[in-house]
């Protein structure tokens, strides 16, 4: 899902200021230490390009999950040492459990069917110690949900690339498509890709 745009990903969400994952991680760290005083340990479940972890690591001994294998190539360069694992969330074993389990950035949200739902978390809760801190940052509710929305382009650049993305949302019952249109400009070439994302 994310084969073409994870060499980008970082870039269109810091560059184009969407994300602060330093300020995420500082709160995850706090909602963990809250209910969990003793917790060193943390699993970042669809950890993505590891950014996330690369901030956590300060607080917890990290480990990832991804789906995506371009995704985790990102991650691996990120973070050398740090042990990422290829798997899908919906049936996850990792055969260990962890401190702190975390899902963010709405990844849960890809779980479409209510009883695939049920069990994936079942599957993220299997992996918590006792006590254990579970932490699941849901998609848009319903009532937020605009069909009208379009939004602003996205943009962002650095020194080898600048990269717009356009977005086209709709919803069908609890079911939200988002079509994501990227144009990639280096020094040579300008790529265009589109991805598509389903969320409930």
């Amino acid at each position: 899902m994310f084969e073409k745009s994870a060499k980008i990903y970082d870039l269109l969400y810091t560059g184009a200021g969407i994300k602060d994952y330093g300020a995420e991680a500082a709160e995850v760290r706090r909602l963990v230490t809250e209910y969990c005083p003793t917790a060193t340990t943390l699993l970042d479940v669809a950890c993505g390009t590891g950014a996330h972890l690369l901030a956590l690591r300060e607080w917890f001994a990290v480990e990832g999950v991804d789906v995506s294998p371009a995704m985790l190539e990102v991650a691996g360069a990120r973070l050398p040492g740090i042990p990422l694992h290829l798997a899908d969330m919906r049936t996850l074993d990792l055969g260990r459990t962890f401190d702190a389990v975390i899902c963010l950035f709405s990844s849960i949200g890809y779980i479409l069917e209510p009883d695939e739902l049920r069990s994936t978390i079942a599957r993220l809760a299997a992996h918590l110690n006792k006590p254990g801190v579970l932490i699941l940052d849901g998609w848009v509710r319903p009532d937020a949900w605009s069909n009208d929305f379009r939004g602003d382009p996205d943009l962002a650049s650095d020194d080898d690339m600048t990269v717009v993305r356009l977005s086209l949302t709709r919803r069908s019952g609890m079911i939200t498509q988002l079509d994501l249109h990227h144009l990639v400009r280096t020094a040579t070439e300008v790529e265009y890709f589109l991805e598509t994302h389903r969320l409930a």
